[in-house]
């Protein structure tokens, strides 16, 4: 179909997803059975033998070596779960221009600029996180830390008054030392996640703080349907087009952090931005 040999169609799967056909397959396929595991109350073997797993055995090694638990484990716990998405290829080639909608077959994304003027308090929990299981534009696979956070300060979130609690909830990633140069961060060094809400300005001592600074920023907009979506899929897709796209063809370079704001609607909407401040103009 694609009128190439399966030699050179493989090289360009592989320079275009970053991973070997079979790799992909097998993660689409993982990816999928996680989603029945959840869903249904089917056998395992069964389960395996529908997502292309020739044996019990053979499907749980795989799940294991992808998400580090077994089938049966992830069934009991149900933790969340950083999956390899289909990719949005066309995306590595287009560029928008600011304020123009970019419709993709999952989402729809808006870039503009920002000016903070004051600054926003944000109060919440900080987790240390391997980078190989967590970088999205990595395709990293394994169960989601951030989300542990998310549940950690949603649980207690209504004991602190501080927070307030209409207000909007930010993630970001960052690294504790500003001096390291994140680019020569190896897959086995780690980073940092906090996950608050934003706060009325007043200090908790039993909370870590992140403080969004006035300056400029590159503000990436998109709305989904639900968070689960958003938060499983369309951050991933967002950030890997603003980062690996858009700011290079731009030539705009940023701090060495990128943030997530999930702003409350009474729409039945989610609506995400990212945010990633500017370091310099265009070149």
């Amino acid at each position: 179909m694609a009128h190439l040999s399966p030699f050179y169609y493989q090289r360009l799967f592989k320079r275009l997803v970053g991973r070997s056909f079979s790799e992909y397959v097998k993660l689409r396929r993982l990816a999928k059975a996680s989603q029945l595991l959840l869903e249904t109350d089917h056998r395992i073997l069964d389960i395996a033998i529908k997502t292309g797993f020739h044996s019990h055995a053979v499907f749980t090694k795989a799940f294991k070596s992808a998400y580090g638990l077994t089938p049966e484990k992830f069934r009991q716990e149900r933790p969340l779960l950083n999956q390899v998405a289909k990719p949005e290829l066309r995306l590595m080639y287009t560029d928008v221009d600011e304020n123009v909608p970019l419709i993709t077959s999952q989402i729809v994304l808006e870039i503009q600029r920002h000016t903070l003027t004051v600054p926003e308090t944000y109060l919440g929990f900080i987790g240390d996180l391997s980078i190989a299981s967590h970088i999205p534009i990595a395709g990293a696979t394994g169960i989601d830390g951030p989300a542990k956070l998310w549940k950690k300060f949603h649980r207690v979130k209504k004991n602190y008054p501080a927070i307030l609690p209409d207000g909007p909830e930010l993630g970001a990633s960052f690294l504790k030392d500003q001096s390291i140069d994140p680019t020569t961060l190896g897959k086995d060094a780690s980073f940092n996640y906090f996950a608050g809400g934003k706060s009325d300005g007043t200090l908790v001592p039993d909370l870590a703080e992140w403080r969004m600074e006035p300056g400029e920023y590159v503000v990436c907009h998109f709305e989904a349907e639900d968070l689960k979506t958003a938060t499983m899929q369309h951050i991933d897709t967002a950030l890997k087009y603003l980062l690996e796209t858009w700011l290079p063809t731009h030539k705009i370079h940023i701090a060495p952090f990128s943030v997530e704001k999930y702003l409350l609607s009474t729409e039945q909407i989610q609506k995400i931005e990212i945010w990633v401040e500017i370091l310099n103009q265009e070149l």
